[in-house]
């Protein structure tokens, strides 16, 4: 009788083992959950993706880090709750960063300041603007909005 309640005890634990070993929030296109990592931001132009810089700010989010960007650079300041972020592209074009927070379940507002089009005029009008912020890989299948 002990031996069958033991015997049944360790099998319902290992089968609970095996069933959550296979759980994590990274899937087949990278991390997707809570936890740390990298967000990817892309601004939405009304132009369709011409631009040569902007300016961003971002709040909320959690243990925002390191910022990168590709075909660009990227530079960026953290104080106060909030971050600011200037992204020059070397040719026009669209205008996309990743950067690092300790929770990808929080995503942090994203603001646009201001854009340059590929002349480097500014903008005059930013209200058409938005910026898509996911966990990166998954941007475009899981948009989810800043504000303009």
């Amino acid at each position: 009788m002990i031996f069958r309640t033991v015997l049944s005890r360790g099998l319902v634990v290992g089968l609970l083992a095996l069933t959550f070993a296979g759980c994590d929030s990274t899937g087949p296109d990278g991390p997707s959950g809570p936890g740390p990592g990298p967000l990817e931001a892309t601004l939405i132009s009304p132009s369709g993706g011409g631009e040569a810089s902007a300016v961003f700010e971002l709040t909320g989010g959690v243990g925002l880090g390191s910022v990168s960007m590709v075909g660009g650079e990227v530079f960026y300041q953290h104080f106060g709750g909030s971050t600011r972020i200037v992204a020059v592209r070397d040719d026009p074009g669209v205008i996309r960063f990743q950067i690092w927070t300790d929770d990808l379940g929080q995503l942090p507002e994203v603001r646009v300041i201001q854009v340059a089009d590929g002349e480097n005029q500014l903008r005059t009008a930013l209200s058409s603007y938005s910026v898509q912020v996911a966990p990166a890989g998954l941007s475009s299948q899981n948009p989810l909005g800043g504000t303009p």
